[in-house]
């Protein structure tokens, strides 16, 4: 930042009432003091100046280091100082060559201005003029300049966050527009995002705001962060994913599919928490579950026969074996009854020739197994993938002013081409993705099997000429979800899906570790 006098007489500055700055009392062979009776009060004159004319005081408290230096502004408070200026006043004095002034005080925020100044400048905005607080009376009192430095800084103490987060809530809930709140945002240094989800991150403990704070998350990311905090490695995994992010300049793509992936693994928690409730409320015992029971004590009823080779029940087994249990799977839940001792009970096995513990039956099982979790972790990933690519194109298509040529042509050739992707949706007549792409109300969500004829033809005789292509738009997106990115779209090459994702993320779409494996190339 550079320091040099500038001419103020060509630019504007904010309407201020201001009179012309006293010249600076020339020093004297008998230098002034400050009293400690003139510090503890409010003396000197208010002026507004020009940041630029202004250098630092040599008796400054804060100095410029290598390792940290804490008179560099950071970019919250240039954000506010463009916003809105600076509103705290700089106590400046008069120096020893008797034509400039020297920040006792306030170095951050004059040099917070300073940029302000320059960006403004640049960009042929009004410049601000720096509100300052001159003291004559420490004109030469190099003691007591230094004193009231360290005594500004020294027990200056940081607002504590859930005092922005008060006043955060506070703002959120003030009637205003949406622009008024933004600006006051900016001014805080919060984004728009930041203000809204301020009443979700007031709800966070203590520590919930340590953990996420001491990541460098912001508020929107703290109160994500907290929704999923008590899963494992949640905080980890989130953390990666910002790191991604940052270093790929994507926005919040790779957080968007970790969150949504966290979000799901609560969820299928919160559903296995239920399933296990329930079999608790009926007086069923549980037991751990098992990839192969042939190594335990149990067996599913499915695997067991009575003494007289016929099928077990769940009902009749419950009634009259003790050893009824059930386990609940973990990968789809589904609950599993068996007979914790089933030997005991003289049970027999279905079929005993696959009951034994053969080494070979033993690795089929063990490799079924694997294939069907395999299975599931895939369709789960899929599914979480096209939550978060739903998202990023309903937002895409609200914000965007017009259509890339890439994304022109797929459209057209979709509609007009041999392919059966959109023929089988117009057969389908589906309408609910679409209304969700253009973020209208379905038209035939309550309709039953009779179906509107021409559900967005309002929709697109109010749109605006400039973007008729919107409609479009969606409405093939909307196909190529239904159709073609299905839970199995990852079990194989295709080329559909791979031209869709990849022309998302040429659009700014952030592609997740599936969606990556499903846009390779295929191998020979």
């Amino acid at each position: 930042m550079s320091t040099t006098t500038r001419k103020t007489t060509t630019r504007k500055t904010i309407p201020v009432k201001k009179t012309a700055p006293k010249p600076p009392a020339k020093k004297t062979t008998a230098p002034a003091t400050a009293s400690a009776e003139s510090m503890a009060h409010n003396v000197g004159r208010l002026e507004y100046l020009d940041p630029a004319t202004l250098v630092i005081d040599p008796f400054n408290h804060r100095k410029q280091r290598d390792g940290a230096d804490t008179t560099r502004p950071d970019a919250d408070l240039i954000a506010s100082v463009e916003a809105v200026g600076v509103l705290t006043p700089v106590l400046v004095r008069p120096q020893a060559d008797g034509t400039t002034y020297g920040v006792v005080w306030g170095q951050r925020r004059r040099n917070a201005a300073l940029i302000a100044a320059e960006h403004a400048a640049k960009a042929g905005r009004p410049v601000r003029l720096l509100p300052c607080l001159i003291r004559d009376d420490l004109a030469g009192a190099d003691d007591a300049a230094l004193v009231a430095s360290m005594i500004e800084n020294k027990h200056r103490a940081a607002a504590h966050v859930r005092d922005d987060l008060d006043a955060l809530e506070q703002l959120a809930l003030m009637d205003i527009s949406d622009h008024r709140r933004a600006e006051h945002g900016r001014a805080l240094g919060y984004s728009t995002a930041e203000v809204k989800a301020a009443n979700r991150a007031a709800k966070l403990t203590d520590e919930d705001l340590r953990n996420a704070l001491g990541r460098e998350f912001d508020l929107v990311e703290a109160a994500d962060a907290a929704d999923v905090g008590d899963l494992p490695d949640a905080y980890e995994r989130l953390t990666r994913a910002k790191e991604r992010d940052t270093a790929e300049g994507t926005g919040r793509g790779h957080w968007a599919h970790a969150l949504q992936e966290l979000k799901d693994a609560k969820a299928h928690r919160e559903r296995r928490d239920a399933v296990e409730a329930e079999l608790d409320a009926a007086g069923i015992t549980r037991v751990r579950h098992f990839r192969d029971w042939s190594q335990t004590t149990a067996r599913p009823l499915q695997d067991l026969r009575t003494e007289l080779g016929s099928p077990i029940s769940v009902e009749g087994h419950r009634a009259s074996c003790s050893g009824h249990a059930a386990a609940v799977d973990p990968d789809d839940l589904s609950v599993v009854h068996l007979c914790a001792s089933w030997r005991e009970k003289a049970h027999r096995l279905a079929n005993p020739d696959t009951g034994t513990a053969d080494p070979g039956e033993a690795e089929r099982r063990a490799a079924e197994a694997d294939k069907r979790r395999h299975t599931i972790a895939c369709n789960k990933a899929v599914r979480a993938a096209r939550t978060v690519r739903q998202d990023f194109i309903r937002d895409d298509l609200g914000k965007r002013k017009d259509i890339s040529d890439a994304m022109r042509v797929y459209v057209l050739d979709t509609i007009t081409g041999a392919g059966d992707t959109f023929g089988r949706y117009a057969h389908k007549r589906r309408t609910e993705l679409t209304a969700q792409f253009l973020a209208v109300p379905d038209p035939n969500a309550d309709t039953g099997w009779r179906r509107v004829a021409s559900p967005f033809r309002k929709l697109i005789q109010r749109g605006a000429k400039a973007k008729w292509w919107r409609p479009l738009l969606a409405m093939v997106a909307a196909a190529v979800e239904h159709e073609v990115m299905t839970d199995h779209v990852w079990r194989g090459p295709n080329d559909e899906a791979r031209e869709w994702l990849r022309l998302l993320a040429a659009e700014g779409y952030t592609l997740s570790e599936i969606e990556q494996t499903i846009t390779a190339e295929p191998a020979d």
